[in-house]
């Protein structure tokens, strides 16, 4: 007995379902794939963007590094002249004291 449904066969209803059933599959499996990559690309985005103000952030430093290097030297250098200053009047006034 053959069961016959709008002029196709049982076998043949059966291997329409399991055509349609397996487009929807790889349409779904499509849309999976797409929402991953798409969340994918945001997190490499947001790394990106942050990579880039590590590297922002990091040559700030570095500027402000060299600026306080440099107010280092000044003052090293200003203490240099005041102990030479403050070793000169020592001697000045040590020396005249002996006299």
């Amino acid at each position: 007995m053959h069961i016959v449904i709008m002029g196709l066969s049982l076998t043949e209803w059966g291997s329409v379902v399991a055509i349609i059933t397996a487009i929807f599959a790889g349409i779904g499996l499509i849309v999976k794939m797409t929402s991953i990559m798409n969340r994918l690309e945001s997190s490499i985005t947001t790394l990106n963007s942050t990579l880039h103000d590590l590297i922002s952030d990091n040559r700030d430093l570095k500027r402000q590094l060299n600026h306080l290097e440099s107010q280092f030297d000044i003052h090293v250098g200003e203490a240099k002249v005041r102990n030479q200053r403050i070793t000169a009047l020592e001697k000045e006034v040590f020396n005249r004291d002996k006299n």
